[in-house]
């Protein structure tokens, strides 16, 4: 059984400990890390764990505790991270799992000195859909061989926002960012998994009227060039509400196209009469939450059993990803990330 601190319990720490629950005995929460006291007596009481620390470094110290959950605004991963693994602890860490591609190069290279295993919980990889749409891009069943993409996701903010304790998530000084980091980083993450390793990133950044943080993107959209040299469009948004089949993934192919949303997906082979509509499909039933899959496989990785989607390498493609589109939508230019980063 892996033992763990959860290290910061607000939204993403309460699901982490709700979906480790799931898991029956793979994994156990042993200890709480909160620096708000008032507040970790209030969640040990409602999450049943008895052992808290207001200071993380307590947790790092604690030899009762295998591995910690970093839970923390995004500005104090990489520092957390490295002294979790110079304490010997292996790490699981909220997306995005460093606000630069060098933060996240220091915590891997701190990881590997130390012999700890460094994971990144990214539950958009984990869902059945990104299952399902992989499966199809890999095995070119239904559509072929893949010709080009688009993809989009966005709500609509005009204030954008967060309030109380999550407020730091849209306050770039208290660790937070915009959209495209934020909700982006889901996104490229989930991108990659089903279409493949991005080579270039040439993305432009839009403001409505109507958008009042002016320090911040509304709206990031662009081209994508994929190692296979398929381009993808792409946009991500907090100016639009996107409900439904607006939202989600058209992906094409030289046989045939495939919309997909959340919530279900079409296939339109080339045969298709032009007045025909396809059924509207749902993907498989998981046995597990995305958010139980994403710390079965870190356990699984600490353990060496496999070596899952996430692993901080991966997820540090995503962030690079990121990154060059805010580098691409101030330049004006494309980015292509080995370039503009090296080997990745």
């Amino acid at each position: 059984m892996l033992r763990i601190a959860i290290l910061g319990v607000g939204w993403a720490g309460t699901r982490q400990v709700e979906a480790i629950r799931e898991l029956g005995d793979e994994v156990t929460v042993v200890a709480l890390v909160d620096n708000d006291g008032a507040f970790l007596a209030q969640q040990s009481m409602a999450l049943a764990v008895d052992k808290t620390y207001i200071d993380y470094r307590q947790a790092l110290a604690d030899p009762d505790i295998d591995a910690v959950s970093i839970c923390l605004p995004h500005n104090l991963h990489a520092a957390v991270a490295i002294k979790a693994a110079e304490a010997g602890k292996h790490i699981l860490c909220e997306k995005p799992m460093a606000t630069t591609v060098e933060e996240a190069t220091r915590m891997i290279e701190a990881a590997d000195k130390e012999g700890v295993k460094l994971y990144v919980a990214e539950s958009a990889v984990y869902t059945s859909m990104a299952r399902a749409l992989r499966g199809m891009v890999a095995s070119g069943d239904p559509i072929g061989e893949l010709t080009f993409a688009s993809m989009v996701a966005g709500f609509h903010a005009p204030d954008y926002g967060y309030k109380g304790r999550r407020s730091w998530l849209s306050t770039p000084e208290a660790g937070g960012s915009g959209t495209w980091l934020l909700h982006g980083i889901h996104s490229m993450a989930k991108l990659r998994y089903i279409l493949g390793e991005v080579e270039t990133v040439y993305v432009g950044e839009h403001k409505a009227s109507s958008f009042t943080r002016k320090d911040l993107e509304g709206t990031m959209s662009g081209l994508l060039t994929l190692s296979s040299g398929v381009h993808v469009s792409v946009v991500q948004s907090c100016e639009t509400r996107l409900k439904g089949q607006l939202r989600g993934y058209r992906l094409h192919g030289d046989r045939g196209s495939v919309l997909a949303w959340e919530e279900g997906y079409q296939i339109f082979p080339h045969d298709l009469s032009e007045h025909e509509l396809p059924p509207i499909r749902t993907y498989e039933e998981q046995p597990l939450s995305s958010y139980a899959l994403e710390l079965k496989a870190f356990a699984d990785y600490v353990h060496g059993v496999s070596v899952g989607p996430t692993t901080a390498q991966s997820e540090r493609r995503s962030l690079a990803i990121v990154q060059a589109g805010y580098e691409s939508a101030k330049s004006g230019k494309p980015i292509n990330l080995r370039e503009r980063f090296g080997e990745l």
